[in-house]
């Protein structure tokens, strides 16, 4: 009886997805290694795969990225999308990125091109670490080498 009881439960969530969600996944992780064994790990809360359409969306979405140079970035966002057949990746909603010395950058997304192996967006950005606050629009953040580069408009304040 209790087997049969959680085979119906099951059929139940499943018809709760919407028709077009082809697979839903809790705790999602997903690990890339690049050139020079860079390396980026994305997990989410949970992740919608669209098969035909080419993409995921996640939920509560965090990425690892480990550099060649062995420098370590953490991004997360509340909202994550991945176009599975380019591993192209949009991060959006209180996006922050924190580096392996503890300087914490906040902006309100963030793209990563794999064609161009980086991590990248055009909005107002603030970094702050222990020493200084710095307010600029634009960054990228080079996946293999781990440069990072705040674009325009920066104002700093050196504590």
């Amino acid at each position: 009886m209790a087997i049969k009881t959680a085979q119906n439960k099951a059929s139940a969530l499943l018809k709760i997805l919407p028709d077009q969600v082809d697979l839903q996944i809790r705790d999602f992780v997903f690990t890339e290694v690049g050139e020079g064994n860079s390396k980026w790990e994305v997990k989410a809360q949970t992740a919608k795969y669209y098969k035909k359409e080419n993409y995921a969306l996640f939920d509560k979405v965090q990425i690892k990225l480990t550099t060649e140079e062995k420098k370590i970035y953490t991004m997360t966002g509340d909202k994550g999308k991945m176009l599975t057949d380019k591993k192209n990746i949009e991060i959006s909603g209180n996006v922050v990125i924190v580096s392996e010395t503890g300087d914490r950058f906040t902006t309100d997304h963030l793209n990563y091109s794999d064609a161009e192996k980086k991590f990248y967006t055009e909005a107002p950005v603030m970094m702050e670490s222990k020493t200084m606050k710095i307010k600029g629009v634009g960054l990228t953040l080079y996946m293999n080498t781990g440069e990072l580069n705040l674009s325009s408009a920066i104002k700093a304040n050196i504590k």
